[in-house]
């Protein structure tokens, strides 16, 4: 209907008549989500063939626009009455003459209604007096001449901190739920230092580098990052395997010493058969073709058997 708010209807324009037939066909063809749908029949019993409809900029009825109905009130929005305007002249010089001067408000004495005793329980106070520190160099080592040498880490533990790997046990714990804080750092910062002897002002301001959005859809879409992930997806999930079925703190000559607490009293030095995977009805004269130990449960794996066949059809 070209009734946009603010910019086909404006403050200093806001009526616009609408022919009934443009309405009703509205309603016909949109049905129920027609904006004229609750007042079909109103809209149907109207007599004349254009309605009015008013802008309504400071929301007078809760909404952007409302409809007249009736002929009378249209008659009066369009066309004011004389009387009407020179009532509302006669009234705004009655309110000019009633107008008060405003005047300086006089400080009056304070009053005390018990207040300021819960402003001072409230408020933090000093009960004791403050800490003063002085801190200082030792004049004798300010300014000394300093010698760096070589230390071999043979010469003894003293000097250095060891960091050996180990298994950290959190990666074993499942997450269920995580608190998670977030706060969002500054566009720029503004900074200032001052050397000794040689004062210099300084500042900088940085802001995190990233791609326009027309070259972020230019990367997705380029061949060249297709036939790269392409080419590296095997190798990604290879790497995956090994990191479940593989554990890369557990040493494996350990695993492989003698065993004193036999049973029998004597230790075995030579690798013995430990499991057999062969079963006299499902894996009988077949080949262990593929297999996979479980990602998370120990002792556990699956496993696939397969049956040669030598096609003699050529």
């Amino acid at each position: 209907f070209g009734c946009r708010a603010d910019e086909d209807l404006t403050g200093e324009n806001p009526y616009k008549l609408l022919k009934k037939e443009d309405i009703v066909q509205d309603m016909k063809t949109r049905a129920s989500v027609s904006d004229f749908s609750p007042i079909k029949q109103l809209v149907l019993d109207y007599p004349e063939d254009e309605l009015l409809l008013v802008f309504d900029r400071d929301f007078t009825y809760g909404q952007s626009f409302y409809l007249v109905l009736t002929v009378e009130a249209k008659e009066n929005i369009l066309k004011p009455s004389v009387q009407g305007d020179d009532e509302e002249q006669i009234n705004h010089e009655e309110e000019d003459e009633e107008m008060i001067i405003p005047k300086t408000p006089e400080s009056h004495p304070w009053m005390s209604l018990g207040s300021e005793q819960e402003i001072e329980e409230e408020s933090v106070t000093e009960s004791r007096p403050r800490l003063r520190y002085k801190i200082s160099p030792l004049l004798r080592r300010c300014g000394a001449p300093v010698c760096f040498s070589d230390r071999s880490a043979l010469d003894g533990k003293e000097g250095f901190v060891e960091c050996p790997s180990y298994q950290d046990k959190s990666f074993s714990i499942r997450e269920m739920e995580r608190h998670t804080a977030i706060q969002a750092s500054s566009d720029t910062k503004h900074s200032s230092t001052q050397t000794l002897k040689y004062p210099r002002n300084m500042w900088t301001q940085y802001e995190s580098r990233e791609f326009s959005p027309e070259e972020k859809e230019h990367h997705l879409q380029s061949e060249n990052l297709k036939n790269f992930i392409t080419s590296v997806l095997a190798r990604f999930e290879i790497s995956l395997q090994q990191n479940h079925i593989t554990d890369v703190f557990c040493d494996d000559w350990t695993a492989l010493c003698e065993d004193d607490g036999a049973l029998t009293g004597k230790t075995e030095t030579q690798l013995k058969e430990y499991q057999s995977f062969m079963d006299l009805h499902f894996s009988k004269e077949k080949t262990i073709s593929h297999i996979h130990w479980h990602p998370t449960i120990s002792g556990q794996h699956e496993l696939h058997c397969g049956q040669i066949r030598i096609n003699m059809s050529f």
